[in-house]
């Protein structure tokens, strides 16, 4: 899955889209009905949602292949996935609004904010650990992507989680110097899900909840995954096309999030702007700390913020989200304006980069 992830910034880092026009979400269409149908059957993928945005609004959604393949259900805009560590940049736009409200700042201590659990003591510096590096994974924290639990009958706390009962992952400690290098870490965003509720007083799926997911319109989309949401969502499958189990997560903010591809559009439009050039996500947080949230971050050689992948000599930001039997892919095109999502009920790496390619060669070519 981290290998994924690696593959996917130096797609989003080698993209390069110049202009700001509309163009035409039928032609792109065409294009798609021509090509995705081929490239699931070669890959033997069950099936894939896709959304486009610009602006303020949503231009355009599609989807190919089945939510079930034994039943042929197909997939639609209803259908539910799992987007992995995407999970993590809707987080931030959670944690965020504690930061403009001035109950949390971006460079103090983060363990001043925590009253459950600290950071364990360390070689190295656990005062030096902030918000900001947290979010840009530059902390030191260890434990890369979480590998979930096959059923939801008992799931650790998030505390429980952070001192290692996780399915394997570890616990979370500080094993490098804060604040010297990036090195992606899981586990500092449980370290972010459980300040939101020491913080807020509130449960994390809820204060995602009515802090970010209902504002942005996202209302087919939970952190709290229940036998309901498993009855709207496509089943899974694993890198062999086989049927595989709903994955759960006691750390949602880092792999938790289950949503519809619509729904993750409206996410998507956060980082672009309105008619009167204001960012869309400026129901969230201003305009300013938006700027501060999707800038290079230091020591990330220019490739990260918090918490998108960046590269700002191009204006993409995006991420991917790799968990067992599923696959999910955001871009924000922010110099064109447009973005697009695109999720799988499958770990089939190749597709989505495949789907990735295919999209942005259409929009250069329409704006060259």
């Amino acid at each position: 899955m981290f290998k994924h992830l690696i593959i996917f910034m130096t797609l989003i880092l080698t993209s390069s889209v110049h202009a700001e026009e509309p163009f035409s979400f039928s032609a792109l269409k065409s294009q798609l009905d021509e090509r995705v149908p081929g490239i699931l059957e070669e890959n033997k993928a069950p099936g894939v949602a896709l959304a486009f945005v610009q602006g303020d609004e949503i231009i355009g959604v599609t989807s190919y292949g089945f939510a079930d393949v034994e039943t042929r259900e197909l997939i639609t805009e209803e259908t539910m996935f799992n987007v992995g560590s995407i999970s993590k940049v809707v987080t931030v736009w959670g944690v965020m609004q504690l930061v403009d409200q001035g109950k949390v700042t971006l460079d103090n201590p983060i363990n001043q904010y925590l009253k459950r659990w600290q950071i364990p003591e360390s070689e190295y510096n656990t005062e030096a650990v902030t918000l900001r590096n947290v979010l840009s994974h530059t902390s030191g924290l260890s434990l890369g992507p979480y590998t979930g639990w096959d059923s939801e009958d008992y799931l650790p706390s998030i505390v429980e989680s952070l001192n290692g009962n996780n399915s394997g992952a570890g616990p979370v400690e500080l094993i490098h110097e804060p604040d010297t290098q990036w090195s992606y870490s899981g586990g500092g965003y449980s370290l972010v899900q459980l300040l939101i509720e020491d913080v807020s007083g509130m449960d994390f799926e809820d204060y995602m909840q009515e802090n970010v997911l209902v504002p942005l319109g996202m209302t087919s989309s939970t952190f709290n995954v229940t036998a309901t949401e498993i009855e709207k969502s496509a089943k899974p499958y694993d890198e062999n096309a086989v049927e595989t189990s709903m994955v759960y997560f006691a750390e949602q903010a880092a792999a938790g999030l289950q949503t519809t591809v619509t729904d993750l559009a409206r996410f998507n439009l956060a980082v672009l702007r309105n008619d009167s050039g204001q960012y869309n996500g400026t129901k969230l947080l201003s305009e300013e700390l938006i700027n501060q949230m999707i800038e290079p971050a230091p020591n990330t050689d220019g490739r990260w913020s918090m918490s998108y992948v960046v590269d700002a000599e191009n204006s993409s930001l995006g991420f991917a989200g790799f968990n067992r039997g599923w696959e999910s892919l955001t871009r924000s095109v922010t110099d064109q304006n447009f973005g697009y999502v695109i999720l799988m009920n499958s770990s089939i790496g190749s597709v989505s980069f495949e789907l990735d390619e295919l999209i942005m060669s259409f929009v250069r070519e329409d704006t060259d």
